[in-house]
């Protein structure tokens, strides 16, 4: 789609808002893997780190994990257990997020910028707990809800991580943005989907790689939709603490 004059002095959040990118999913895709590629040694070492934590969470939920005759289980204080687990991990997975988008920037940094979002754990936190509500709501009602509000809120973290957005307002923006590109976006999660569908074929080993690529890919796609100019929640005249996103 070609763009005219006026569009050079829009932002790349605004483009994305009127729909004026043009959007090849597969060129996005394969710059994506490109970017898996020339980076794989880090994003792999930052992903070990997420596994690891997870590995050790689990190890400590197991006692309070009890397996019936039946084959079902329940866990004793799942709610505090679910809770914690997304103070400690939303951090780190924003952290991966970030890694990819500076991948994308072309700005790489090493493992150790995984940590760089812990002081921003009770937002991020937060976040991911209000991410993790809307779909288990739309689960719950429908699947289509939930497969929805799980793709459209993808860029909720990196919002927070890198315009310094609150919780809300980061969720409404991530949302917007996908359903100005929903169709693509949702060729390429399904894409991901049909790749994940071969972790078991083969034993977890092509996990190796399509983990990295699929952090590569929101970076990509964060870059693309929204870019790295500032997000402007300036009030507006005769308005009293209200704001609005000037996109």
């Amino acid at each position: 789609m070609p763009e005219n004059n006026g569009d050079h002095t829009k932002t790349t959040l605004q483009r994305t808002l009127e729909k004026s990118h043009d959007f090849d999913v597969k060129a996005v895709f394969l710059r994506a893997n490109q970017m898996t590629k020339a980076n794989f040694a880090t994003l792999i070492q930052a992903c070990i780190v997420l596994v690891v934590v997870f590995v050790i969470i689990g190890a400590i939920t197991q006692p309070y994990i009890t397996v019936h005759d039946d084959g079902s289980f329940t866990i004793q204080h799942q709610s505090f257990i679910e809770i914690a687990t997304v103070f400690v991990v939303s951090p780190l997975i924003t952290g991966l997020y970030m890694l990819g988008l500076s991948h994308a920037r072309k700005t790489p940094r090493t493992v150790f910028a995984l940590f760089d979002y812990i002081p921003l754990i009770f937002l991020l936190a937060l976040t991911q707990l209000v991410n993790s509500i809307l779909m288990q709501l739309g689960l719950v009602l429908l699947i289509i809800p939930g497969l929805y509000f799980w793709m459209a809120t993808s860029f909720s973290l990196m919002l927070v991580a890198d315009k310094s957005l609150t919780p809300l307002k980061a969720i409404l923006l991530s949302c917007r943005v996908f359903n100005a590109y929903w169709g693509q976006i949702t060729a390429l999660f399904m894409i991901m989907a049909v790749l994940a569908i071969t972790i078991p074929l083969t034993l977890g080993l092509s996990l190796i790689w399509i983990m990295p690529l699929y952090f590569s890919l929101i970076g990509v796609l964060y870059e693309k939709l929204i870019g790295g100019e500032q997000v402007r929640t300036e009030a507006k005249p005769k308005e009293r603490n209200e704001s609005s996103f000037d996109a």
